[in-house]
């Protein structure tokens, strides 16, 4: 037996102790569903957010695309200085699509999409997430509220 090292010694010592289950430290994944319930409600109920919540609404999606292909996303959110639309078309990132201001605090923005069903919401500036209350609504992913758009071919 050599004092020296083979090469694929580490290699098999670091591959065997990633296959190796880690012990789930008790109460992690309560403690995590907790923490995101009380930072999601924390957002909601800062600042101005209540008054802005209370006073938003969402107004008509068009289920089917209009001649040109494009479906209005329209809101109605006083107190924000702009607004977002996210969902599964845009990876749920708030840089993508920005809605326009159209006045009396009304937020719009055109979008093409192909048919088939999609989960959306709007963020405003403010980091308030908000559900469309005229569109079918849907959890996402955290047990939070989102909106879907069905979008019918021609």
């Amino acid at each position: 037996m050599s004092d020296e090292l083979q090469p694929d010694e580490p290699l098999h010592a670091a591959v065997a102790a990633l296959r190796t289950t880690p012990a789930m430290t008790p109460g992690l994944v309560e403690r995590t569903r907790e923490r995101h319930r009380r930072v999601r409600r924390r957002r909601i109920f800062s600042g101005g957010a209540v008054a802005s919540l209370a006073a938003a609404f969402a107004v008509g999606i068009a289920l089917r695309s209009p001649d040109d292909g494009y479906i209005t996303f329209a809101l109605v959110a006083p107190e924000t200085s702009g607004v977002s639309l996210v969902g599964d078309f845009t990876e749920w990132e708030t840089d993508r699509l920005r809605l326009e201001p159209k006045g009396d605090d009304r937020w719009e923005v055109k979008v093409k999409l192909a048919p088939g069903r999609y989960r959306f919401a709007y963020v405003t500036d403010e980091g308030n997430w908000m559900a469309d209350e005229s569109a079918p609504p849907a959890l996402d992913d955290f047990g939070d509220p989102t909106s879907v758009v069905t979008v019918l071919s021609e």
